[in-house]
């Protein structure tokens, strides 16, 4: 043997997952990244956190500022079908649930609505329904786990794509086969920060169909020009992989404007 290697014993679901969605690399996504001065956005959360009594953190504050910049530019809520662009009517976040324990895993929870929901029940929806993730008690989560788990190695990625065409080219509700409807949304977020990483690019998960999806970094104290002044403030770095069947250069410059704009002075959209 040429190299040394065995088997993974047990692989997590998402793991199977991602194996069985990417081949070689041939999509078109395009990456950006801005540093962003969170002083308001830290001050904003406490302040909501107390008044409404739960916990606010700056990535509920990113998806809300993301879910206002899709309404702001609809354009961009798309997805591409049998070669043709639709935009979505409803703006839904899906923002990543990491599950701790021996075998690490990555879930999610699909905020639908966002734009509608002020910061507090983003919170408080994603705060409830990530417990039940976590715990494994979602009954729908653990009915689609499960289905997929039973399945042999080699038609995890057959389904999947059989799955996506259903419920994306076709537009079929895939509740008639007991799935979620749309789980992904419109966008996906997911906080790199928690992990104690700075920045990372994650890459858009082809059975999805969303057309970008923001990484929130971790916030660190950093040196920043204020007024002609350098003095120290704290900063964290949002990044941003996009399709670029949807999304080019100009239109996610007028999203990260807005989000930008939004994080200034969150106070403004409530």
């Amino acid at each position: 043997m040429h190299i040394k290697m065995e088997p993974l014993k047990n692989p997590s679901t998402w793991r199977k997952m991602s194996v069985a969605t990417w081949k070689a690399a041939d999509d078109p996504t395009v990456y950006g990244r801005m540093e962003v001065e969170m002083s308001a956005v830290l001050k904003f959360a406490a302040e909501m956190s107390e008044r409404h009594g739960v916990k606010i953190t700056p990535t509920h504050c990113v998806a809300r500022g993301v879910a206002l910049a899709l309404r702001h530019y609809p354009k961009a809520n798309a997805i591409v079908r049998m070669r043709r662009i639709y935009l979505r009517k409803d703006i839904n976040v899906f923002l990543q649930v990491a599950i701790k324990g021996e075998d690490p895993d990555l879930s999610g929870v699909c905020v639908r609505n966002a734009d509608l929901k002020k910061v507090h029940e983003i919170a408080s929806e994603l705060a409830e329904r990530a417990k039940t993730v976590r715990d494994n008690t979602d009954p729908q989560l653990a009915k689609t786990k499960k289905s997929l788990n039973l399945l042999p190695f080699f038609l995890f990625r057959p389904v999947l794509k059989f799955l996506e065409f259903i419920q994306y080219t076709l537009n079929i509700n895939p509740k008639i086969l007991g799935l979620p409807e749309d789980p992904f949304g419109s966008v996906m977020i997911t906080s790199v920060g928690m992990l104690g990483i700075d920045e990372a690019f994650a890459p858009i998960v082809p059975i999805s169909r969303v057309p970008m999806l923001v990484t929130v970094g971790e916030i660190k104290d950093k040196p920043v020009a204020i007024d002609g002044q350098v003095v120290i403030r704290p900063v964290c770095v949002i990044t941003g992989t996009f399709d670029h069947k949807i999304i080019d250069g100009v239109q996610g410059a007028i999203l990260a404007r807005f989000v930008k704009d939004y994080l200034s002075d969150p106070w403004k959209y409530e």
